[in-house]
C-alpha cells in the first residue's frame, strides 16, 4: 500500500553535533522496509560522522548549502548537485561552515538486496549529477540521470536516479516486479497515482510504493517536476499496464547543460592510465 509523508510533518530530533534529524522512512512507517531515509540539517560550523557497518551501505545527497566530505584518503567539497556512496565499513565525516541540509539513505543489510554483495565491494563514489549522461524519453522531454547504478558504484542493492518532468508531462501506468520504489520531491508540483488513488505531490514529499503496486506520476501543467527516485533492490522488471505506451529512453551522450559528461572524462583518464583498452 502506498505511503506518503511530507518532511514538514516529521518532527526534527536534535543531534549532538549542532543539527537535527528527520526520520522520513522508518520500519514504523513502512512494513518490512529495507531502506531508511533521513533528512539532516546541519548548523553553521557543525559536522557529523557516518560509520556504515560491514553489512550496510550509505548514500548522501546535498539538498542545500555547501559541505566538505572527508574520508581517510580523500577530501571532497560538496554542493547541491553532489551525492556520495559510502561502502560498507567506510567511515566519513561531513562538515559545513555556513550550514547545509542533506538526505541520508542507509541500507542496513545490503546483502539482502544484492546477491553479489559479499563478493564485490561497492565503490566509494562522489558524483555531480549535472555532469552525468542524460537519458531522454522519446515521447516527450522527460529526463533521467543515474546517481547510483551497478556501472557507477558496483552495487545492485539500490538504484537511484534524478528525474525531471517538464510541465504537464506524464508517464503511463506501470509497476515493478522484484523491487519497491520511493521518491523524494525536490521541486515543482504534480500528482502521483497509486492503484487508482490520486495523491497531490509537492517539495519535501516522500512517496513509497511497494513492489507490484501500480503507479505513475504527472507534473502540473504550469510546473516542472524534479525528484529523486530509489529502487530497492536495483535489479527489477518494469511491467506496463499498456505495453504500447511503455516509456522508451535514449542517451543524449551529453550532460544536462549539453556538454561532455564526467563519464567521458573518467573513460579518457582510464585510457591514459592503461586501465581500459584503446579503441580498435
Amino acid at each position: 500500500m502506498v505511503v506518503k509523508v511530507n518532511e514538514k510533518s516529521v518532527a526534527a530530533e536534535p543531534m549532538n553535533v549542532g543539527g537535527a534529524r528527520q526520520r522520513l522512512l522508518t520500519p514504523e512507517r513502512v512494513d518490512n522496509i529495507d531502506v531508511l531515509l533521513d533528512r539532516l540539517t546541519l548548523a553553521a560550523g557543525a559536522s557529523t560522522r557516518f560509520e556504515p557497518s560491514t553489512k550496510s551501505l550509505a548514500w548522501l545527497h546535498l539538498l542545500a548549502g555547501e559541505a566538505k566530505l572527508e574520508t581517510l584518503h580523500s577530501r571532497d567539497r560538496l554542493s547541491a548537485p553532489h551525492s556520495a556512496v559510502l561502502p560498507p565499513g567506510f567511515p566519513a565525516t561531513i562538515s559545513t561552515d555556513d550550514g547545509a541540509s542533506l538526505l541520508h539513505v542507509e541500507i542496513p543489510d545490503a546483502g539482502r538486496l544484492d546477491k553479489g554483495f559479499s563478493n564485490t565491494t561497492p565503490l566509494f563514489t562522489v558524483i555531480n549529477w549535472t555532469r552525468e549522461p542524460v537519458l531522454k524519453a522519446k515521447s516527450d522531454g522527460r529526463m533521467r540521470i543515474a546517481l547510483v547504478s551497478p556501472e557507477l558504484c558496483q552495487t545492485a542493492a539500490i538504484k537511484i536516479q534524478m528525474v525531471i518532468y517538464p510541465p504537464g508531462a506524464t508517464a503511463s501506468s506501470y509497476h515493478h516486479e522484484g523491487a519497491a520504489s520511493f521518491m523524494y520531491i525536490l521541486s515543482g508540483r504534480g500528482e502521483a497515482w497509486a492503484n487508482g488513488q490520486r495523491l497531490p505531490i509537492q517539495p519535501g514529499d516522500v512517496v513509497y510504493f511497494s513492489a507490484r503496486e501500480r503507479h505513475h506520476l504527472k507534473a502540473a501543467d504550469d510546473s516542472e517536476l524534479r525528484f529523486l527516485v530509489f529502487y530497492a533492490p536495483g535489479e527489477f522488471k518494469t511491467i506496463w499496464a499498456d505495453p504500447s505506451k511503455a516509456s522508451a529512453w535514449i542517451s543524449t551522450e551529453r550532460d544536462i547543460n549539453g556538454y561532455q559528461t564526467a563519464q567521458d572524462e573518467r573513460e579518457r583518464r582510464a585510457f591514459s592510465d592503461g586501465l581500459m583498452p584503446g579503441p580498435l
